[in-house]
């Protein structure tokens, strides 16, 4: 962390580093600063989100301030006695001691495209010493492994595609500084950006979607917000969170007052805070509420299982926040980005801060405890947070809404980030039922995972060749055989696997047949006259073969024919007698041929005077 108190002296001679928008003044006077500070996103519409980054801007004498370098950012702000972070500050400050996986995924949507995240991200990361990342493809992100040796950073659209949407100058700066936030938090994590094709929440969600059906994503940050009253979204926030996934999002920066989706069920809604460290070993030493960071009672989503306040003072519907972290620019995130066309170092909070550093956090644990909801774990009994008890974002009733205190409280709600970070995921117990487990092919078998330990990933093996993602999948047995089926759970990005299998017994359907069937049984006829019958060809087991009729036992010199109707399987049995036909009663038999099926059936005829 970087907190300047030196004498005006040393900063008028660090201005010759520093890029002044504007003309200096002829003569020198002593020199004054100032900062000014600004949204990067315009008001948005009705049914859109407004990204909740805050820029800061410093001043020397009225005229904007650029550093092109941490170093020309450092020289412009001593005379300000304001603080701001490196990356690496940060865990510093927070005591975070791991680096995380390339295998857990930290996804972060965002609206519209930022052309220069990748870039501005790497030189980040160069500055603050920090592991190399590449790009990759989704594919390659999905298919990472605890193995690889750097983690890697993948942009798509909000349909997981590479068709990007326009680019927003605001919006950018956004994204620069989650996917940054995320870096510094999380080194060795790779980063999931999902790009909006606008800030409305139908686009929004679409990307959360995605971005919770995509393997190894461990958490999902959204720095945006719009009014509560847009309720009837929630399902896409709510969904994603119930994957087993940690769902944060920015809780405001208007001061008191809720924003969706950090108002949505189960979303842990992020407050912000006001950090600040020791001057010679970078520790926290203490946190605030910050002034500008929402808070209050959703009027449409309910309150989860979870959420436990005393005395309710929400009535039954979600409080925010659940959780906090830095989220005020006195306390920024110098995040190399291009703002008013100038790239270089800027000051950045909100927050839009607070929520990706909170879902790195989450990300770089590998998960969280083997509950089925992030917000289970955050409001946990044993899960130690850092109790911020001063501060305020405004007047309310009741106070706690509004005012930091013991326990829970609206700005922080149950706290900062601990100096000791949170055990990792539990280990994965792998098991799944199969119904059914036996039959006759063609056999469909439903797969149901039935496992412990809350596994964010699943791979089935169906023992015919063929496998699959999906938590609770359906599987096709065309050919008959015993199949052993097994079932690899995972949590933690992959760092934690069990397998179980089942045993599925597929037998072959009954070869086709046919059988005979004739009408009438019995005739009678003079001699010399003709008798007819309907011998009718019935299939059984899907049989499609041709069968060949013959009659035997028939009258002495009797002419027989068949004529068969392929319309109705059916064949008229014709038999004419002469007149010399001896009387009596004749015993035919009717066979029937189709390769080495051959079956028969009797019937009877009585010939008289």
């Amino acid at each position: 962390m970087i907190r300047f108190t030196r004498r005006l002296a040393a900063v008028v001679a660090a201005v010759l580093l520093l890029s002044v928008v504007g003309t200096p003044p002829a003569v020198a006077t002593t020199p004054t600063w100032s900062h000014r500070d600004a949204r990067v996103c315009g008001q948005a519409g009705p049914g859109q989100a407004r990204c909740l980054s805050i820029v800061r801007t410093f001043y020397h004498d009225g005229h904007a301030v650029h550093a092109r370098t941490e170093s020309d950012l450092a020289a412009a702000t001593p005379a300000d006695q304001v603080t701001w972070f490196h990356g690496p500050d940060l865990r510093t400050a927070y005591g975070i001691t791991g680096q995380g996986d390339p295998a857990w995924v930290v996804a972060i949507v965002d609206a519209y495209d930022d052309p220069d995240a990748f870039a501005n991200l790497a030189q980040f990361r160069s500055d603050q010493h920090l592991p190399d990342i590449k790009t990759c493809t989704l594919a390659t992100l999905t298919g990472l492994t605890s193995s690889a040796s750097s983690p890697c950073f993948t942009k798509v659209n909000q349909s997981g595609g590479t068709s990007l949407p326009s680019a927003d100058a605001g919006w950018s700066n956004e994204i620069d500084l989650d996917v940054q936030i995320a870096s510094a938090i999380c080194p060795m994590c790779s980063i999931l950006l999902l790009e909006a094709s606008s800030a409305s929440l139908g686009d929004l969600g679409t990307a959360v979607t995605t971005a919770s059906n995509t393997a190894h994503v461990l958490a999902i940050s959204n720095s945006y917000g719009t009014g509560d009253w847009i309720g009837s979204f929630a399902p896409a926030w709510d969904n994603a969170a119930s994957k087993g996934i940690a769902v944060t999002a920015s809780a405001g920066d208007g001061g008191y007052g809720v924003l969706f989706p950090a108002s949505a069920t189960n979303v842990i809604g992020v407050g912000g805070t006001t950090l600040s460290v020791s001057a010679t070993t970078g520790e926290r030493t203490s946190e605030t509420a910050w002034a500008g960071t929402g808070s209050g009672c959703s009027r449409w989503n309910a309150a989860p299982p979870w959420q436990s306040i005393p005395g309710d003072p929400c009535a039954g519907k979600k409080a925010v926040a659940d959780l906090s972290a830095d989220a005020d620019p006195n306390s920024g995130l110098a995040v190399y980005t291009t703002y008013s066309g100038i790239t270089g170092y800027w000051v950045f909070g909100g927050t839009s801060l607070s929520s990706p550093l909170i879902a790195a956090l989450y990300t770089m644990q590998g998960g969280y405890g083997g509950l089925t909801l992030a917000g289970q774990y955050a409001w946990a009994a044993s899960t130690p947070y850092y109790d911020v008890t001063s501060g305020s974002n405004g007047t309310c009733s009741p106070s706690l809404l509004c005012t930091a205190g013991v326990g829970w409280d609206g700005p922080t709600g149950r706290g900062s980030i601990a100096t000791t970070s949170a055990p990792p995921a539990s280990p994965p117990t792998a098991s799944f039922s199969a119904s059914p487990t036996s039959g006759t092919a063609p056999l469909t078998v439903d797969f149901t995972d039935t496992s412990s330990g809350s596994p964010t990933a699943w791979s089935w093996d169906f023992g015919d060749g063929t496998s699959s993602t999906l938590q609770n999948p359906a599987h096709a047995y065309t050919t008959a055989g015993t199949y052993t089926v097994s079932l690899t759970a995972t949590n933690g990005g992959g760092s934690d696997t069990a397998t179980a299998t089942n045993l599925i017994s597929v037998t072959a359907p009954p070869a086709g047949d046919f059988s005979l069937s004739v009408s009438p049984a019995a005739r009678s006829i003079r001699r010399g006259d003709t008798a007819t019958y309907t011998v009718t060809i019935n299939p059984s087991n899907d049989f499609t073969g041709s069968v060949t009729l013959s009659l035997s036992g028939e009258p002495s010199r009797a002419t027989v024919t068949f004529t068969p109707d392929p319309a109705t399987g059916m064949s008229t049995l014709t038999i004419d007698t002469v007149r010399g036909t001896s009387r009596g009663t004749y015993a035919l038999t009717i066979t029937g041929v189709s390769g080495s099926l051959s079956h028969s059936i009797s019937a009877s005829l009585l010939v008289t005077k």
